[in-house]
């Protein structure tokens, strides 16, 4: 919702992803983290007879989301709980389309999940990794370290989180990866930025869908809530006088599709 809401981009994200895809609507598809199903209910809509799609997640609460989001689908839909580890129920070139949808800040072992989505995609088909770069967001995360030490975190607790997006693959690297499991390797670059010109938006945004750049994941039990709510304070207090002073709030964005066959 926010990022269609709020993007500076005209040309939504998954309407760049479905150029990309290039689909006739009769191909077989796998959507590998497959999440809430934003994209995928964009993608099923556009299927036809011949054609079917399979939506994978490794949380069963994902593919409940996904189940309600994705109310329109022409051809056959499965949704599967799995692990984009292990494809092995899925015949080598299976599929004529792949996506796997910002899922590699979660994969800890991205040759493996590359070489399992390079071994089910079809030699005449392509498979679509969109991914964000490490240092995308700098103004969120610059403001997030600077309220955290104003909010009273331990400096030990602030240094082992996460300066920017997390894996082992991101933007900065994925083509170097891409490359060892796929002949033709296409980054299709989606820069975007994130205009907020109320404070709210944007901190339910921080919050909710980053829980605090991962530091409330972090921290478990160990800070009481009373911290957590002095950093949403200071945050917002950042964010408002922003607004304040020049109309907006700003978050740039580093994104690319990289179309792979």
């Amino acid at each position: 919702m926010t990022h269609n809401l709020y993007r500076d981009n005209p040309e939504p994200l998954i309407d760049h992803i479905l150029r990309a895809l290039e689909l006739t609507g009769r191909e077989s598809v796998l959507d590998l983290g497959c999440g809430n199903g934003f994209i995928l209910r964009d993608v099923v809509s556009r299927m036809r007879a011949g054609g079917r799609t399979i939506a994978m997640d490794i949380a069963p609460s994902m593919l409940e989301l996904a189940k309600r989001n994705v109310t329109v689908s022409w051809a056959p839909l499965e949704f599967v709980e799995g692990q984009a580890e292990d494809l092995s129920r899925y015949a080598d070139g299976e599929f004529d389309r792949v996506m796997a949808n910002y899922i590699f800040h979660y994969i800890k072992d991205p040759d493996l999940v590359c070489g399992e989505i390079a071994r089910v995609t079809s030699d005449t088909g392509r498979a679509l990794i969109t991914i964000e770069a490490r240092g995308s967001m700098p103004e969120m995360y610059e403001l997030h370290f600077a309220s955290m030490e104003k909010a009273g975190f331990p400096a030990d607790f602030i240094e082992r989180l996460p300066r920017g997006r997390r894996g082992k693959m991101v933007l900065d690297n994925a083509e170097e990866t891409l490359v060892k499991h796929f002949s033709s390797v296409e980054e299709r670059p989606y820069p975007d930025t994130l205009r907020f010109e109320t404070p709210e938006p944007f901190m339910q945004f921080y919050a909710t869908g980053h829980k605090y750049c991962g530091a409330k994941a972090m921290a478990g039990d160990d800070f009481p809530e009373s911290i957590f709510d002095r950093l949403h304070e200071e945050v917002e207090t950042v964010v408002k006088q922003r607004i304040s002073d020049v109309g907006y709030f700003e978050v740039s964005k580093r994104n690319s599709v990289f179309v792979c066959r």
